[in-house]
């Protein structure tokens, strides 16, 4: 009963900071939070399995994009890494790697904004907000508790009017989106062949 109070204080006090994992991080905390740790009796029922001598390689995609002609293999190695591995990396996919180190530089950007304005983008009663930021999404429902800070932005099927994606990451969220919906459609004509 004790633990479970106290977690509950932790918890309240976590939530009360509205500053998330980046304030702990800026606090310079030395110890972290006991609501983050993953009780020691989970951690010994979850030992790794013994994979020596496994060729274990994700299965790598190369979508050569533009090249219509090599379709049929594409969807034939999709396939295959669908069934065997139930997922593989994409490559050569179309979304130039400028786009990608923007997007990912416009979130670094936006998880150092200051919290009050972060806190703008909180979950709230308005159902159809289109850029949510979390600084835990389950904080009532996961023990522990994840250790991150998240942004969600719905794009599709409507994508959101530029003025509620947050400044620190717009532009690039609006060019990523460009490209991905892009790939989204490349996709769903190789899945039609699936």
């Amino acid at each position: 009963m004790t633990e479970e109070i106290d977690r509950v204080n932790e918890l309240t006090n976590f939530i009360s900071t509205k500053t998330g994992v980046k304030g702990l991080v800026d606090a310079e905390i030395t110890k972290v939070p006991r609501i983050f740790h993953v009780p020691s009796s989970t951690l010994s029922n979850n030992r790794p399995s013994d994979i020596t001598g496994l060729n274990l390689t994700v299965p790598i995609i190369d979508l050569g994009y533009g090249n219509t002609s090599a379709r049929n293999v594409v969807v034939s190695k999709i396939k295959d890494a669908a069934e065997k591995w139930g997922f593989f990396q994409v490559i050569n996919h179309g979304v130039p790697l400028t786009v990608l180190e923007e997007i990912k530089e416009s979130v670094r950007r936006f998880h150092e904004e200051d919290p009050e304005v972060k806190n703008q983008y909180l979950p709230t009663d308005i159902i159809n907000k289109r850029f949510v930021y979390n600084n835990n999404f389950d904080l009532y429902h996961s023990s522990p508790m994840n250790w991150r800070d998240s942004f969600t932005c719905y794009i599709a099927p409507d994508p959101p009017n530029p003025e509620e994606i947050p400044l620190a990451c717009r532009s690039a969220v609006i060019e990523y989106t460009k490209h991905v919906m892009e790939l989204g459609a490349c996709s769903s004509k190789f899945s039609q062949k699936l």
